[in-house]
């Protein structure tokens, strides 16, 4: 199993401004509207605060599911949320960033350094490193939270969609 800390930043400009996707950002209701290929369960409260915690967990096609523990370590309204994962199959530091850019707002989602405590973590981690990270952050999260802030519709034919471009996406990694 690779323990090797991998390093990333997964970003794009969302249409709206850093007060707004920071309101969507530190709310965990609002996470599993717009993020689909992941299970958001609060352990607390949904508001986000230093030491609120969250679990995550998805599963891709064919792979056993993995899910980890995230606590909140600092907020910087309307600027970073930093996280850490601190118990799962990952480990490790991460932050959403937000940057004014025009009329919207550039969102960052960035690996600080994780690392894989399972099997199947680490396997997908020796194959990809951080690439199917990036396909789905860009293809589900990233693009979710720009329909989310445009009030677009995030139904059914939309999962579907990013289902289809996540398979798509981890397709042509190999």
């Amino acid at each position: 199993m690779a323990q090797t800390e991998q390093f990333c930043r997964d970003e794009a400009v969302l249409p709206a401004p850093p007060a707004r996707v920071w309101e969507a950002l530190s709310d965990l209701a609002t996470w599993q509207q717009w993020w689909n290929l992941v299970t958001i369960v609060p352990l607390g409260p949904t508001k986000l605060a230093p030491g609120v915690r969250f679990r995550l967990g998805g599963q891709r096609e064919g792979r056993p599911p993995t899910g980890w523990v995230v606590e909140v370590v600092e907020l910087d309204p309307p600027e970073r949320i930093e996280l850490a994962y601190v118990e799962g199959d990952l480990i490790g530091r991460t932050a959403w960033e937000l940057e004014p850019v025009g009329d919207g707002t550039r969102a960052a989602y960035v690996y600080k350094g994780v690392h894989a405590t399972s099997p199947a973590s680490g396997d997908t981690f020796e194959r990809y490193g951080t690439r199917v990270h990036s396909v789905a952050m860009q293809v589900d999260a990233l693009a979710g939270l720009a329909r989310y802030l445009n009030n677009e519709p995030l139904d059914d034919a939309w999962r579907a969609e990013v289902r289809a471009r996540m398979s798509a996406g981890v397709a042509a990694l190999d």
